[in-house]
């Protein structure tokens, strides 16, 4: 348990160039970002009896975070140069290091997620 959860909150940890590096060029980076985080969230779905309340905690409020930046209004922030330069995204780095330290997983980059990737044909 906790694996995709794991590897998505260590991609949301990283900085924007790290972040950036992580996906193909033609993918929305940012919005893969957050795919991959609400992903992770399903893994705790019937075991939120084996994470502690400081835990559950960190999720939830790095998912308050993101969830808030939801909406066509806020379209603007998915894009890579918010991903590089919104303070949000500084606040969703951060969110992301707590739940890494309230885990007790080592901050390190994350692996790739074996997603594969497919362009839209010509």
């Amino acid at each position: 348990m906790h694996n995709q959860l794991q590897r998505a909150v260590l991609a949301l940890a990283q900085p924007a160039d790290v972040q950036l590096a992580l996906f193909p060029e033609f993918v929305c980076k940012a919005d893969e970002l957050a795919l991959d985080f609400e992903g992770g969230l399903y893994e705790l779905v019937g075991h939120e009896d084996k994470i502690t309340l400081e835990q559950r905690a960190a999720v939830d409020a790095l998912d308050k975070i993101i969830v808030g930046m939801s909406g066509e209004q806020n379209a603007a922030f998915w894009t890579e140069e918010a991903l590089q330069s919104h303070p949000t995204w500084e606040e969703i780095r951060a969110a992301a290091k707590v739940v890494v330290a309230a885990f007790g997983w080592e901050l390190r980059r994350s692996p790739p997620s074996g997603a594969i990737y497919i362009t839209a044909g010509n």
